[in-house]
Parts: structure tokens; sequence; C-alpha cells
């Protein structure tokens, strides 16, 4: 079976000592090297894209499988320190992280994602907890169902692929 690439994403908050990162990621992170798939995910200094790429380098795995998708702003905040590990660095055209997403999403094969259920949102965020907001970006909505549909289509990407996710909803 030929090497396929995972789109690693998941909340911005993974709590403390990255609780939620190491409950959920390892055992997919694992599988994914051991078939040795490559890897993409965004640049946030913090969450899962963090534990992710912190992870893949401990365990060791070359950062050459590893490219990390940036938009030109953030090249420019994180741009030299991710270089500096020698993984990939990809500065996607358009200026949002929509934009970013969408080209990670073209660029792999399948997802290793896991989304908090409405319980454990509400047991992370407390009294800021709001229906629907599962910490995947600040502002965004996401309903559990929409987890299972077709990624591709929400972020505008024509070519449609079948995909498939790590982990949802503890599933």
């Amino acid at each position: 079976m030929p090497s396929q690439t995972a789109f690693i994403s998941g909340p911005i908050n993974t709590g403390p000592n990255e609780i939620y990162f190491h409950t959920h990621y390892p055992p997919l992170l694992t599988a994914a090297i051991a078939r040795n798939d490559s890897f993409v995910l965004g640049p946030l200094p913090y969450g899962v894209d963090s534990d992710a790429l912190t992870y893949l380098l401990q365990y060791p795995v070359s950062p050459t499988r590893i490219t990390v998708f940036v938009t030109s702003q953030e090249d420019s905040l994180w741009g030299l320190q991710l270089r500096a590990l020698g993984v990939n660095v990809h500065v996607v055209e358009g200026d949002s992280t929509r934009d970013r997403d969408a080209a990670m999403t073209a660029a792999s094969t399948y997802d290793i994602l896991r989304i908090r259920t409405a319980e454990e949102a509400r047991e992370m965020y407390g009294e800021l907890w709001r229906e629907g907001m599962r910490g995947m970006g600040e502002d965004e909505k996401v309903e559990a169902e929409v987890v299972n549909g077709d990624v591709r289509v929400s972020l505008g990407v024509k070519e449609k692929k079948r995909r498939f996710l790590g982990k949802v909803l503890g599933r």
C-alpha cells in the first residue's frame, strides 16, 4: 500500500499538560508513522498543531515527511522557527486560515481529527461554553453531524476524494 498524507487537526486548546492531545491522538499518529505516511498541519504554536508537531519530531519522524502550511502573515510570524526544525513550510495563496485549511485538505488523503463532544466542551470551557463551539477555531461553530461530512465541500475544494476521520466524537 503506498504511503498517504494525513491532515492533522483538532482543538486549539488541548488543556493542562496537553491532556486532550495525549488522550486521543498518539495511537492514530503512531499507526500513520508505521505506514510511512506523511503529515500536513497548521502552524499554531498551541493546540493540536503544536502538540502533533512536537510528537512527530520526538517520535522521531523525519522532518521531510512533515509539511506545515502557513499564510504569508503566519510565515512572517513563525516561518523561521518552523524552517529551523527542518520541516517543509508551504506558504499558501490567500491570507485566511480558511485558505490554509483548504490547501491542507487538497494536499492530504485523509484526516487525523477528533473534536470535543458537547459534554467535553462544556467541561473544558465552563461558563464560557456555548452550544456548538468545540474549540476548532475561535469563531467557528461546528455541529457534531457536520464532522462526518465531506470536508472538501465546505472548504470549496473541487476535487472530492474519500475522506475518513481518524477518530470523531470518541466513537
